[in-house]
């Protein structure tokens, strides 16, 4: 009986080839790292050093991207703006208090880690498959966003884990710091009992340091993930589904009244896009708006008394406390801006009879980067996010992309305004976990022109 012969694999063919193992963070690209690090985000949260890992991580991949990028750097405008921010932020170090220099050391790393991983994002991640990988970095926060929220509401777990980081450190550190105590002992939010609330009985944190931190968080990721359900279908389209509807229930128990005018307005934002998008005829369609909105603003003079009204009950009276003492840390910001007007504190200042949260320089973004750097601090904060809109602009008005990329762009417009409008009443910079979305977020926005020229063969996952 005739046996037939294996046929010779030539040398040098794929079957010889030893098998590559590409080790995660090793010899992974950049965006794929990305992913691994928000796939491991409840790991850093358990053991306590999501808010310490990030410059870490950033640091170390820059590192490995010079080394293999033989030193070459390619930068743009905003690149160079942050980085002049974060030469900027390291000016008052002369005059700052001693007693919140662990403060300033916090968030001057936080503000480099933020211009080297925008290098990073603007060298690395340079096809269409690394951008969507990022992408999938941000399902992954929405998913455990929603799942940790999900498991405080329905009472499955409403208790206080130490992580790692709270039984290595002394208990006096922990106690005389608010950063190390939200680190050493971890929740998903807080009940009645041991918050001063409003309108609910609970409000969630679910993996950030706080309440504000969260509903910025969400503002963020509602547009996204709405964005996902548009160009998914079937079993994907219902987890994608499902994750919106738990991130808006989640911003519901944030109870932040600012976020929830911010999300009205992006939502009104959002339906002028689409309408716009399907009128070719842009200035006729421009001067409908501006009549609209003069209409609206008519309306709004003719009843005056009852937006008053209304604004005293949903702002003032649903928790007096917290309005009072907002109004109170703006009124000290402004009594000590002049003090430090070109280059600002350094950081917040600590009130009298106070927590240490409740500082001069807080509870807005704006205010607060006027308060801690200036005139000129802000001057480069706004420019750094005119910039990141510019992109936004750009990838608006792109002709002949794909409908998915059409609707991102104005996804994600909706969720910078509606962050933006967030940020009157609260800074960002210094919850990692909602920095390292705002970062993502960018990064998709920046480079997104460059990736997707309208070439629908290039847009083809």
């Amino acid at each position: 009986m005739a046996t037939s012969l294996p046929t010779p694999t030539p040398a040098g063919s794929s079957s010889d080839r030893p098998l590559r193992v590409r080790l995660p963070f090793i010899s992974t690209s950049f965006a794929t790292d990305l992913w691994y690090f928000a796939l491991l985000w409840p790991v850093w949260w358990a053991l306590g050093i999501d808010q310490l890992l990030l410059p870490f991580f950033v640091l170390y991949e820059f590192i490995r991207f010079l080394f293999r990028n033989h030193w070459q750097v390619r930068l743009n405008v905003t690149i160079l703006l942050a980085l002049g921010l974060a030469i900027w932020w390291v000016v008052p170090v002369f005059w700052i208090d001693p007693e919140l220099l662990d403060i300033f050391l916090k968030e001057t790393a936080s503000i480099w880690t933020q211009f080297l991983f925008l290098v990073l994002f603007w060298n690395s991640v340079r096809t269409a498959a690394e951008w969507r990988r990022v992408a999938g970095a941000l399902t992954l926060v929405a998913f455990y966003t929603v799942a940790t929220s999900a498991i405080f509401l329905s009472g499955a777990w409403r208790g206080v884990l130490i992580s790692l980081v709270g039984r290595v450190l002394p208990s006096s550190m922990i106690a005389g710091s608010a950063f190390f105590t939200s680190i050493s002992y971890r929740t998903f939010g807080a009940l009645a009992s041991t918050e001063g609330m409003g309108l609910l009985s609970i409000r969630l944190n679910a993996l950030t340091l706080s309440f504000s931190a969260l509903s910025m968080l969400c503002l963020l990721l509602v547009p996204f993930i709405y964005w996902r359900i548009q160009h998914t279908r079937g079993i994907r389209r219902l987890f994608y589904l499902g994750i919106l509807l738990g991130l808006l229930l989640t911003l519901v128990f944030t109870e932040s009244r600012i976020a929830y005018a911010a999300l009205l307005a992006g939502a009104a934002f959002y339906v002028l896009l689409r309408f716009f998008q399907h009128r070719p005829n842009r200035p006729l369609m421009f001067a409908i708006a501006l009549i609209g909105a003069a209409v609206v603003l008519l309306l709004a003079f003719v009843v005056l008394g009852v937006v008053i009204d209304w604004f005293q009950r949903a702002f003032v009276d649903l928790r007096p406390g917290s309005w009072l003492v907002r109004i109170y840390i703006y009124r000290q910001t402004l009594a000590l801006l002049p003090e430090h007007p070109i280059a600002g504190w350094g950081t917040s200042v600590r009130l009298p009879d106070l927590p240490n949260e409740y500082a001069a320089g807080t509870h807005s973004s704006y205010l607060g980067m006027l308060f801690q750097h200036g005139i000129i601090g802000l001057l480069l904060y706004l420019s750094l996010w005119a910039s990141v809109w510019w992109s936004v602009w750009r990838g608006l008005n792109r002709r002949g992309l794909t409908r998915e990329m059409v609707m991102f762009w104005m996804a994600i417009a909706t969720a910078f305004l509606t962050f933006n409008i967030r940020e009157v009443a609260d800074s960002w910079w210094w919850d990692h976990s909602l920095m390292y979305v705002v970062w993502l977020l960018w990064g998709l926005a920046l480079t997104g022109p460059q990736i997707f020229r309208g070439d629908a063969s290039v847009e083809k996952p």
